[in-house]
């Protein structure tokens, strides 16, 4: 007999805190199995050995230089490191002091070609007070919250140097970063998003440091309109072209993707349209493979062989409108620098909760471990080898 689903969410969560109790980020022996969670997953793909601690849906795990993996939990204020590919996690390592006010946490790691850890994140205050519905417009007090931090390690995390806020811009609340990279030029750039009034909705900035994070430079607003507490150009992915131009595929209410592109950088983004790529109210991960190809992970605007629900408006889209399917994630590449794509195939979908926020790390050349960041309980862990993507056809 299956077990009920709050019956499964109290047996993982469980297992979790046994293995934080212990000290040692390691996992129970025990697997849920993929019919108690109503999951089902393309039978091209394994499963990865990386299992990484919480649910967080800017959670990001890079690989150190000497291949050991690193990452900050949703708790977080620490870094942990696997040695074993993500299997077991060492103790939590403190950022900073543990009577520190600030609490380092939601955002993206980032490794720098020269060894700099870098870490984004923001400040969370506000949320149950931050959007008026009669006046369709943010809280003063939310939107006016400087919340965007940034700091650095040079040392693989041992220590950390005092994070500076960013200050510059005048008022905005900064929210969700799904994204980053460095560039082959050694530009770190970030897609955040930020809040904007009269009418309240999200604009899109890409935030660019030539400096591995010592300094900040904040694009041109990427405003697509929009009036809604999930409307407008949110939680954009981001990655490089073959020739250098930067492009992202950016979150709307609308149906499907916008794209950005630059020529700088990511200094300006002047190119800035309606995509081909139907999507729904949820972020995707586009990532640049070490062989050059793009590959995209996202949830269609429909599941696969449903009808599109009528629209429900932008606000409430992303819950319970035309835009709120996260029961199924596709996957896509393009080998032309996203001028077109291969046709999507459904790698997982899921009949309890939601699986969303998808993230793509690729451990070495030509395979990539998938799993979800937000949603899912536990995560949805995929492997995938790029030789098999190219060939990968809809499942019967």
């Amino acid at each position: 007999m299956l077990t009920s689903f709050p019956q499964t969410l109290a047996r993982w969560a469980g297992a979790l805190f046994t293995a934080y109790a212990l000290g040692s980020l390691a996992f129970s022996a025990e697997q849920l199995s993929e019919a108690e969670l109503g999951r089902w997953r393309h039978p091209a793909l394994s499963s990865p050995p990386i299992r990484v601690p919480g649910v967080f849906d800017q959670q990001t795990v890079v690989k150190l230089a000497d291949g050991r993996l690193i990452t900050v939990p949703p708790e977080g204020n620490a870094t942990i490191i696997s040695t074993d590919n993500g299997q077991t996690w060492s103790k939590p390592r403190p950022m900073l002091p543990a009577n520190s006010a600030m609490v380092p946490t939601r955002g993206p790691l980032i490794l720098t070609k020269s060894g700099v850890l870098v870490f984004i994140f923001q400040t969370i205050s506000g949320l149950n007070t931050r959007w008026d519905e009669a006046k369709r417009d943010w809280a003063p007090s939310f939107h006016n919250d400087k919340n965007l931090w940034m700091m650095r390690s040079p040392d693989n995390g041992e220590t950390w140097a005092e994070p500076q806020q960013y200050l510059t811009g005048g008022p905005g609340y900064y929210g969700t970063i799904v994204s980053s990279i460095q560039t082959s030029s050694g530009h770190i750039v970030v897609p955040i998003q930020v809040t904007l009034q009269n009418p309240g909705h999200w604009g899109m900035y890409g935030f660019v440091s030539a400096d591995d994070g010592k300094t900040w430079s904040r694009s041109n607003l990427i405003d697509i309109g929009g009036n809604g507490h999930h409307d407008g150009a949110i939680e954009a992915t981001v990655a490089e072209l073959s020739n250098g131009r930067l492009m992202m595929l950016i979150r709307t209410g609308y149906g499907k993707f916008w794209e950005a592109y630059s020529e700088d950088h990511g200094y300006n983004w002047l190119e800035i349209r309606p995509s081909q790529l139907d999507s729904a109210a949820a972020p995707g991960q586009m990532k640049r493979l070490a062989s050059g190809r793009l590959v995209l992970i996202w949830s269609r605007l429909a599941m696969e062989g449903a009808a599109i629900p009528p629209n429900s408006g932008p606000s409430d889209a992303y819950v319970n409108g035309v835009r709120s399917q996260r029961r199924e994630f596709s996957i896509a590449y393009s080998d032309d620098d996203a001028k077109s794509w291969s046709l999507p195939v459904v790698i997982t979908r899921q009949a309890k909760s939601s699986v969303s926020y998808p993230f793509i790390l690729e451990p070495h050349p030509g395979e990539l471990w998938i799993w979800t960041r937000y949603g899912s309980v536990p995560p949805v862990y995929m492997k995938l080898s790029e030789r098999d993507l190219v060939g990968l056809k809809r499942a019967p």
